[in-house]
């Protein structure tokens, strides 16, 4: 697969109903917030070297579960989960083996405005 130089990132934002509460369910997963600021202060970044996204507050309602997925792979699966313990967050976890050979984890949780996140696993 080839890249086009003229895309770099992929930077979606979520429309949230509880901005601080977002913010608080993603720092406990240990992503770091890289942008907050005066000039957009219903807006909060966060990012690594691999992960850039951000939340705004929504100005109207929406219905989180129907309209997207949150998926972010993760390089290890049961740190995750320890994470998620430590920090109080609940999770299922969902066992995946689309072939015989193919076998993967992912943690299910639902963010505080209602997405559902699924922190995916390497395959096993």
């Amino acid at each position: 697969m080839s890249a086009d130089p003229l895309f770099t990132r992929l930077a979606p934002v979520l429309n949230v109903s509880d901005l601080a509460a977002e913010r608080e369910f993603y720092e406990k997963l240990g992503l770091p917030v890289i942008y907050e600021g005066e000039e957009y202060p219903d807006f909060i970044a966060f990012g690594t070297d691999t992960i850039h996204f951000g939340i705004q507050q929504a100005t109207g309602d929406n219905d989180p579960p129907s309209v997207l997925t949150w998926q972010i792979a993760v390089s290890d699966i049961d740190a995750v989960a320890d994470r998620c313990k430590a920090a109080g967050l609940q999770y299922e976890l969902e066992v995946n083996q689309p072939t015989p050979t193919w076998k993967y984890r992912r943690l299910l949780l639902q963010t505080p405005s209602g997405y559902r996140l699924a922190l995916e696993g390497e395959s096993e």
